[in-house]
């Protein structure tokens, strides 16, 4: 068997092995996150723990404004459009990222005051956000130059040393360190790392491609990034301003609890990701192929699937919540369900997205996420003082059930207009799954006191899932065959 494997993996095309290693690190990267979750929050102050989260909310937000994201789409683009100029295209770029950090540095110490009020962050711990900002968009660039080129082996390895050092090292700092500074250690520690792991690979990369500034790259790549930095700054403004916004109208703990329970139900992500790894060609291929009739059937029970998925983590809630923190943060859990649920829509959406980016209509997509972005921030500072926490995974539930409306609607307009008005879902069964799924969570919600009949309810649906296990096989091979 295990020879088999081997023999199997020797006859891989470069590009499939690149893809598997790839998909191998980012679950890895996950999984770890995952890992070091339980440990965090048992060696570290529930404020603490908190301000953690809101150093990486603000990061995230922060590393969109000042990288402009071009180690993303553009600069993956960008190589194959300039192969024969790859390196100096790879130079100019990470210039331009590097003068990018440098300006808006340039503005920071000119009005770190103000920037320090609103963020809520130390002057220290800005200057550790840029810096690790500035490693991190080094490591971007030369990973996707590796990944264009299927170069995947000192990738692979950079990765993994990645993903096992920076949580080690930050557990250990935050060990080493008092109760009052347990984020500043961290965040010295884990930025070192990035810096060791990093630095090389910048200076590598500009003295192999020996271009500072290049007008025709640096307009390319600015004309293509800047209109989708706000679907960009929108993306990430959804899934972080909760917890900022927590932050200023509750306390760093509160921050802690809601973070322990949307760490707990990103787990779905990883399963999310799988999925949609394999169904997003699937359906490229299937609207390519004029073979529409078969999106929405595979589409269902692949939506089905994720509900009960979801349905099984919401179940256990309480449980996976006792492994994930110590018994202080049981007040998250009834934040579990909302955001949980949440999850479902993150990919729902991304399903009727789909079409909007195969036709290449990604103005949609960004009026979609801006305006749920947006939303999501007014239910935020309505509801989150009178209701705390809590309310913040609700108002999240509802933005992201209102995006998968929007994206709906827009792969509606799309579809008339490219696909001859083919009806691709009947909405009504769409709805049903949903629907089925949000009233099944707050069920459970309503049982989190009785663990028997939630475990009872649970192995019912398990023996459900094992009868119907032969399809939901059959259904991933059949889209693994055709994408």
């Amino acid at each position: 068997m295990a020879k088999k494997l081997i023999d199997k993996y020797r006859n891989m095309a470069d590009p499939v092995k690149a893809s598997l290693w790839f998909l191998i690190c980012g679950f890895l990267q996950k999984g770890m996150s995952m890992l070091t979750t339980p440990i965090y929050t048992r060696i570290m102050t529930e404020s603490e723990y908190g301000r953690n989260s809101l150093y990486t909310s603000w990061y995230n937000i922060i590393f969109i404004i000042v990288s402009l994201e071009l180690a993303a789409g553009v600069y993956s683009r960008g190589l194959i459009k300039n192969e024969e100029r790859a390196d100096a295209f790879s130079s100019a770029l990470l210039s331009l990222s590097t003068v990018c950090v440098l300006f808006f540095s340039g503005l920071y110490f000119i009005f770190h005051s103000q920037i320090n009020e609103l963020t809520g962050m130390s002057t220290y711990l800005m200057i550790m956000m840029l810096i690790e900002t500035w490693s991190t968009i080094a490591y971007q660039f030369w990973a996707n130059k590796e990944r264009v080129a299927y170069r995947y082996k000192k990738l692979v390895v950079l990765m993994i040393t990645y993903t096992l050092l920076r949580p080690i090292v930050g557990v250990m700092a935050v060990i080493a360190a008092d109760g009052q500074h347990q984020v500043e250690a961290k965040v010295t520690a884990t930025t070192l790392v990035n810096l060791v792991l990093f630095c090389g690979l910048y200076f590598s990369m500009m003295k192999k491609g020996k271009t500072f500034f290049d007008k025709e790259f640096w307009k390319y790549a600015l004309s293509f990034n800047l209109p989708l930095i706000p679907h960009y700054l929108s993306q990430v403004i959804l899934n972080q301003s909760d917890r900022i916004m927590i932050g200023k109208m509750c306390s760093e703990a509160a921050v802690g609890y809601y973070s322990v329970a949307y760490s707990l139900a990103m787990v779905m992500q990883i399963f999310n990701s799988a999925v949609s790894s394999t169904m997003n060609p699937w359906i490229y291929r299937s609207i390519k192929n004029g073979t529409y009739n078969r999106i929405a059937p595979v589409s269902y029970s692949i939506l089905t699937a994720i509900a009960g998925v979801n349905f099984a983590m919401v179940a256990l809630g309480p449980e996976l919540l006792r492994i994930m923190a110590p018994g202080s943060y049981y007040e998250a859990v009834w934040a579990i369900p909302p955001v949980t649920v949440s999850v479902y829509f993150m990919f729902l959406y991304n399903l009727f997205a789909t079409f909007e980016y195969y036709y290449n209509k990604t103005h949609w997509v960004m009026i979609a996420s801006v305006g749920s972005a947006l939303l999501n921030i007014g239910l935020n500072a309505l509801f989150i003082p009178k209701y705390g926490f809590v309310a913040a995974g609700y108002t999240t539930l509802i933005s992201y059930v209102l995006c998968s409306v929007a994206h709906y609607l827009f792969m509606r307009r799309v579809t008339k207009k490219y696909m001859d008005g083919y009806k691709v879902y009947n909405i009504k069964k769409i709805m049903i799954i949903g629907l089925s799924l949000a009233v099944a969570s707050a069920g459970m919600l309503a049982l989190y006191k009785y663990m028997i009949i939630r475990y009872a309810i649970l192995l019912v649906f398990a023996v459900v899932v094992f009868c119907f296990r032969k399809r939901i096989i059959a259904l991933f091979k059949e889209m693994k065959q055709e994408s």
